[in-house]
């Protein structure tokens, strides 16, 4: 248990600057040994580094010294020679991967954990039951004498799996050998799917959603009924070599609004998610994203979504890699990962709170079909964003609603076509520009080209000398600063009526600038 409770211990170094966890720990050593003066001598202490190897005294800031640039002798997590007993060490300690279980669960089964013994008995529902055998796996012993627990063997192991990426049959061969090694009256299973049943009632939810080949639609909702793409016709499923049906194609989808309630239901973190609302900021100093404009933008035009703190202000992502690399089969892989930026700098947009929502598989790139792989992704944002969620708050002992809202999309300008459905190819490719961009087309090369002088002069200040035009095509356009970035609204309303009208009547575009009849 000591060696759990003072893993800090050894976890010194966060690059080249000290953990928190580390100070705190460090001077917690030394009231402990302020505590227990028998030990020391007089005013100084014995020291516990490397160098000293507890065999020397010195005042405390010199221990504190030593500490912070050489760390703890190896194995030292009992403290005796600072006073620390055996007895005192060896009393009952508060069963943490129990409490990890409450914290994620408990919320929801309050009845369980109060219940006073009710004159009819009944059958637990399935979420009730996940949740009992999930307290009973942290309360076994893994055998009889054994300080480790049933849960908490099977969450090392798929902690270490995860962590150093390890295949099935290598987990299934180090379970079986410690399962030979322990007492025979164990309860470790011997394979990996046997461990993994453990921790079965804690998995967040995940979805396979079958898809058309051609990325027409999902088979979802008012279509998961169907056999066959009413868009382009083509087969759900495909033959294996067995004959099997297999479907053509899917995406994995990952809600998000489970993992960002297991934020708020996890302890030392859902303190952490009001940070941006509890820490001062410093002016003209952007340091977290809380201070971009975006976000002060956000908060003036809804003050009710920002009057409470913990509702979430996400990030979306996405990129396609070939996950065999350039000289293997090509296929195309596409995430969109969600990130909470609530968290403090040392913990924002960090690997643990990068949510994958949307997996979609080759083998071809989706294009301009991403938008239809999107639509669980889009649908549950909107809920969060008007409706909400319930959600119980660990660190308050509350429950609040819950809202979410997408501040900005992060991609490259290919992806960027992908996600927002503007063309970056074409003489309209720069969104800003639109219309006013100042493009030609290449008439021996075939491709679209933008003039020196009527792009990128446009964005030089007018304190800058300007070059003279190299040509007459150059020379013809004008030296204007180019348009404003910020499109009037209602001018990105006309423009989306005319798309809607061109696509509903199937028609040239029309103007629907009312006529004036005034005449």
């Amino acid at each position: 248990m000591k060696r759990r409770e003072r893993s800090w211990m050894y976890d010194r170094l966060d690059g080249r600057n000290l953990k928190p966890d580390f100070l705190k720990g460090v001077g917690e050593f030394i009231e402990f040994c302020k505590e227990h003066p028998t030990c020391n001598d007089g005013d100084k202490i014995r020291c516990p580094c490397p160098l000293c190897d507890n065999k020397r005294f010195h005042d405390t800031e010199t221990v504190r010294v030593h500490l912070y640039k050489k760390g703890f002798v190896r194995n030292y997590y009992q403290w005796i020679c600072q006073g620390e007993s055996l007895v005192e060490s060896s009393r009952v300690q508060p069963n943490q991967y129990r409490d990890m279980v409450i914290d994620a669960l408990g919320n929801n089964q309050e009845h369980l954990l109060n219940e006073e013994g009710n004159s009819v008995e009944e059958e637990p529902n399935d979420e009730a039951k996940k949740f009992i055998d999930l307290l009973k796996a942290a309360g076994d012993p893994l055998y009889e004498g054994s300080k480790l627990s049933v849960l908490e063997m099977a969450s090392r192991i798929g902690s270490l799996k995860c962590e150093f990426n390890l295949q099935h049959r290598c987990v299934d061969g180090f379970a079986s050998l410690m399962n030979d090694a322990i007492p025979n009256n164990n309860q470790m299973g011997r394979t990996f799917n046997s461990t993994k049943k453990v921790l079965e009632g804690l998995e967040l939810p995940h979805e396979r959603i079958h898809t058309c080949p051609k990325g027409c639609l999902l088979f979802w909702k008012g279509d998961a009924q169907l056999d066959k793409c009413r868009v382009c016709g083509s087969d759900r499923y495909k033959k294996t070599a067995k004959g099997k049906l297999i479907p053509a194609k899917f995406l994995i989808y990952f809600p998000i609004t489970p993992r960002l309630q297991r934020l708020y239901a996890t302890k030392n973190i859902s303190e952490d998610m009001t940070w941006h609302a509890k820490n001062p900021r410093v002016q003209n100093t952007f340091a977290h994203p809380s201070d971009s404009q975006a976000w002060k933008h956000l908060d003036t035009t809804f003050p009710n979504f920002a009057s409470e703190p913990r509702n979430v202000r996400l990030g979306l992502c996405t990129d396609g890699f070939f996950p065999h690399g350039k000289f293997g089969s090509q296929y195309s892989c596409w995430p969109v990962i969600l990130t909470p930026y609530n968290f403090p700098p040392s913990m924002c947009m960090k690997r643990p709170f990068m949510f994958l929502s949307l997996l979609v598989y080759g083998p071809k790139n989706p294009k301009e079909n991403l938008d239809v792989y999107m639509q669980p992704l889009i649908e549950v944002l909107k809920q969060l964003w008007e409706v909400g969620a319930m959600t119980y708050d660990i660190s308050s002992k509350q429950n609040f609603n819950l809202r979410a809202a997408l501040l900005w999309t992060i991609s490259d300008f290919p992806a960027y076509d992908m996600l927002s459905g503007w063309s970056t190819a074409g003489k309209k490719a720069c969104p800003y520009c639109m219309d006013k961009s100042k493009a030609f087309w290449l008439e021996h090369g075939g491709k679209v080209s933008w003039s020196a002088v009527g792009t990128v002069e446009t964005l030089l200040t007018g304190s800058l000398k300007q070059r003279r035009p190299r040509d007459r095509r150059d020379q013809a356009l004008s030296w204007d600063r180019g348009p404003d970035p910020s499109t009037p609204g209602t001018e990105m309303d006309q423009e989306l009526e005319r798309l809607r009208r061109r696509n509903r009547d199937k028609s040239p575009v029309v103007d629907v600038t009312p006529d004036d009849d005034s005449d």
